[in-house]
C-alpha cells in the first residue's frame, strides 16, 4: 500500500474502515482487496475517497470507493451512486454496515458495495458477489463514530447551517464565528454530518456543500434545541405588570430578537402571545434589563411570563432583525406543548421552514 499519500485525517478514519471491510471481504467471499491510494484533491471530481484494488481468480478489478460511516436512507444510496459516475472505473461504496433492505437497494440500482459485517455487492466479468445479513462479529476499529446533536457546539454549527443559508459554502472560520465555536469544533460538527449523510461536500477547489434531507435534519435540530443547547443560554425570567407591554417596547439600538409566541405573533397574526422570549446579545444583556426595568417595570420572577437568553448565532438576519431565525421560533412553539402554539408552529413550518428547504439549491 501507498502510504505517503493519506493525510492523518485520512489513515485515522476512512483508510481504517476501508481496511476492515476488506478483511471482512477475504473472510466472507474469499476476494483480496488492497487500498491503492486516497484521491488527491486535484482529481475529485466525482468525490471519491480512495481508489481500491480487488482480485479474483487471476483476475483484477480496481474501483473508485466512497466512504460512509453511517448509511440509513436510500437517498444517500441515490446521491453517492450520482457521485461515483465514471465512464472508466466503477464506483464502489464502502461503509461499517449496511441493512439487508439498502443492500438490495443497492443491487437494484447497480451501486456495488463492501462493508465491515462482511456484507457485499460485486459485479464484474466473471465477478458476482451478493451477501446480505451478515453482522458485525467485533467492533469495528473506526475511531470517530458520528455523534449527531448530542451537545450544545453541533447544535450551534448546525443552526448556523440551516437558518443562514448562505453559510453551507462558506469556509470553517466563518461557519466557526457565526456559530460561536471554535474552528476546530466547526470542521468536527461538518465531518459528523457527512459520515452521517447530512451533508456532500465536493471535494477539490471551489467545492461546494450540499444538504441531504434537510427536513429531516431540522427536525432534529427543533426537538434536540429545548434540552441541549437553550438551558446553557443562562436564560432569566421577570414578570411585568402589562401583558402586552412587549408591543411598546423599542430595542433597536441592542443585539436582539423575538421568539417563540411573540415572533409568532409577528410573522403570523394568528397568535396572542401569553409568554415573551427574548434573545440578547450578552454584551447587551445587562443594558437590555435595566432599560425595561425603568421603562416596563419588569421585575425577577421565577415564573414570569418573559423569558430573556442569550443570544447564541452571530450573523445579521437579512429579513427581518428583530426577529429570531424560523427555526428557532418552530422549535420553542413545539417545546411550550400547548395545543395554539402546535398549530402555529405547524405554520410556520410550512410558510417559512419548508419553503426555505424546498429554495435549497441542487447540488449538481
Amino acid at each position: 500500500m501507498n502510504n505517503h499519500a493519506f493525510s492523518p485525517d485520512f489513515a485515522g478514519t476512512e483508510e481504517r474502515l476501508i481496511l476492515d471491510a476488506l478483511v471482512a471481504l477475504r473472510t466472507k467471499a474469499g476476494i483480496d482487496g488492497k487500498l491503492i491510494d486516497s484521491q488527491p484533491e486535484s482529481s475529485r471530481r466525482n468525490s471519491g475517497d480512495a481508489r481500491v484494488i480487488l482480485s479474483y481468480e487471476g483476475n483484477s478489478i480496481h474501483y473508485l470507493a466512497e466512504c460512509k460511516f453511517s448509511l440509513d436512507r436510500k437517498a444517500q444510496i441515490d446521491k453517492i451512486r450520482q457521485q461515483l459516475v465514471n465512464g472508466r472505473t466503477p464506483g464502489l461504496l464502502i461503509t461499517a454496515h449496511i441493512t439487508r433492505e439498502l443492500a438490495h437497494y443497492c443491487r437494484a440500482t447497480g451501486l456495488q458495495f463492501i462493508d465491515t459485517s462482511g456484507n457485499a455487492y460485486l459485479q464484474a466479468a466473471g465477478l458476482f458477489v451478493f451477501i446480505t445479513g451478515e453482522k458485525s462479529e467485533h467492533k469495528p476499529s473506526i475511531s470517530r463514530i458520528p455523534k449527531g446533536l448530542t451537545n450544545p457546539a453541533a447544535l450551534r454549527v448546525v443552526f448556523t447551517l440551516l437558518a443562514n443559508r448562505d453559510d453551507l459554502d462558506s469556509p470553517y472560520k466563518d461557519i466557526a464565528r457565526h456559530a460561536g465555536v471554535s474552528l476546530g469544533t466547526a470542521y468536527n460538527v461538518l465531518e459528523d454530518l457527512e459520515h452521517r449523510g447530512y451533508l456532500i461536500s465536493k471535494k477539490g477547489a471551489g467545492g461546494r456543500r450540499s444538504l441531504l434531507e434537510a427536513g429531516r435534519l431540522n427536525d432534529e435540530w427543533a426537538i434536540n434545541y429545548p434540552t441541549t443547547l437553550r438551558n446553557k443560554l443562562h436564560g432569566r425570567r421577570f414578570s411585568a405588570p402589562e401583558s402586552s407591554w412587549w408591543k411598546d417596547v423599542d430595542l433597536t439600538e441592542f443585539d436582539h430578537a423575538w421568539s417563540a409566541e411573540v415572533a409568532a405573533a409577528k410573522m403570523t397574526g394568528y397568535l396572542k402571545p401569553g409568554t415573551q422570549t427574548l434573545y440578547v446579545g450578552p454584551d447587551d444583556m445587562d443594558k437590555v434589563i435595566k432599560m425595561l426595568v425603568k421603562q416596563h417595570r419588569i421585575r425577577p420572577d421565577e415564573a414570569g411570563e418573559l423569558e430573556i437568553l442569550e443570544k447564541f448565532w452571530h450573523w445579521d438576519t437579512a429579513s427581518v432583525p428583530e426577529l429570531a431565525p424560523p427555526l428557532l421560533i418552530y422549535s420553542e412553539l413545539l417545546a411550550i406543548l400547548d395545543p395554539r402554539t402546535q398549530e402555529t408552529a405547524r405554520m410556520i413550518k410550512e410558510k417559512f421552514i419548508d419553503t426555505a428547504f424546498d429554495q435549497v439549491r441542487p447540488s449538481g
